[in-house]
């Protein structure tokens, strides 16, 4: 008799176990979803979108996508996104330029407020300063010394509308100092000038520039973190010289508008159980990223306030998307 009851409460156990299993299913449609990348194939957000695909399809049991539909800005694969149909199988996964684009352009296809759920900040990277070798400051300290003394400095900016450029923006008007703003179509022209030492200094991604770091081409006098990266130790964040100096690259991913909570619940716990598997941290690694994966109300907060941070200084400084 003991041992029936000890077989039908394990029964009862497992058949518990299987409702719940079920209904986390049911949550989403049994269907593949598609995940939009607003850029080319290859680039920083292509290449976390490819990696996460796989984890966050194993977390949810279905097929993840990745769909390229590229513009400068993001607008072609966010626009899409926005218009389609609000049940978890399109999502989106963005930049800061997520954030960023509304300030630089006044009448978007789509309002990053009402027309999206964010699901997750899914990683972040403080961007680092980069100097050719031969460049004479060696620390950034040494650099905003050079900047106040009057030394003509050359700043390259690899977009218009990016972070980096923000990031520069953000410097000069804390540091109060003035720089020769080099403007370039890409990171590929800006870092061919910036090892050439045609350029100075330049803020851009860890992915990107480390590889010219290590090669010896390029040194890091600083990184925009509030505090340094685990990565890079030695190189300071541009915080301890100025306090509260913070410039992040992100990666959002966002659903349409009118998506079900239990959807968007899912989604989030999927995707922070994707960002602990070995393969996405090797892939965090490698980048220079760190996994946030936060919950879905802190995702909210935090792209208004990223929002409300650079259309001020947008707004400020008087930028536009040249």
């Amino acid at each position: 008799m003991i041992r029936h009851r000890r077989l039908v409460i394990a029964a009862a156990a497992g058949c518990a176990s299987l409702f719940i299993a079920s209904a986390h299913a049911q949550d989403l449609p049994d269907r593949p979803i598609r995940l939009v990348v607003p850029f080319a194939a290859g680039g920083g957000v292509d290449v976390l979108a490819r990696a996460l695909a796989v984890e966050l399809g194993k977390a949810v049991n279905r097929s993840v996508a990745v769909e390229n539909r590229p513009s400068a800005t993001g607008q072609i694969g966010a626009a899409e996104v926005a218009k389609s149909t609000p049940d978890g199988t399109t999502l989106l996964i963005s930049s800061a330029a997520f954030g960023i684009t509304p300030s630089f352009i006044a009448k978007l296809p789509y309002d990053i407020f009402k027309d999206f759920e964010p699901v997750t900040v899914v990683a972040s990277t403080p961007q680092v300063l980069v100097a050719p070798v031969g460049f004479k400051a060696n620390t950034f300290a040494e650099a905003l010394q050079m900047a106040r003394s009057g030394t003509s400095i050359n700043f390259a900016l690899p977009g218009s509308s990016g972070i980096q450029r923000l990031a520069t923006e953000l410097l000069t008007a804390n540091a109060q100092i003035n720089v020769n703003k080099v403007p370039y179509k890409g990171a590929g022209a800006a870092f061919t000038d910036l090892i050439a030492g045609r350029v100075d200094l330049m803020f851009d991604n860890p992915g990107s520039s480390m590889v010219h770091v290590r090669s010896g081409r390029l040194k890091v006098l600083a990184t925009t973190g509030l505090q340094r990266l685990s990565t890079l130790p030695d190189a300071p964040a541009v915080a301890e010289t100025l306090p509260g100096f913070e410039a992040l690259n992100w990666f959002i991913l966002a659903a349409p508008a009118g998506t079900p909570s239990a959807v968007l619940d899912r989604l989030n716990s999927g995707t922070a159980q994707a960002m602990k598997t070995d393969a996405m941290r090797q892939v965090l690694e490698r980048d220079g990223l760190e996994a946030v994966a936060n919950p879905r109300a802190s995702a909210s907060a935090f792209l208004r306030s990223e929002f409300t941070k650079w259309d001020k200084i947008i707004k400020d400084r008087n930028l536009s998307a040249d």
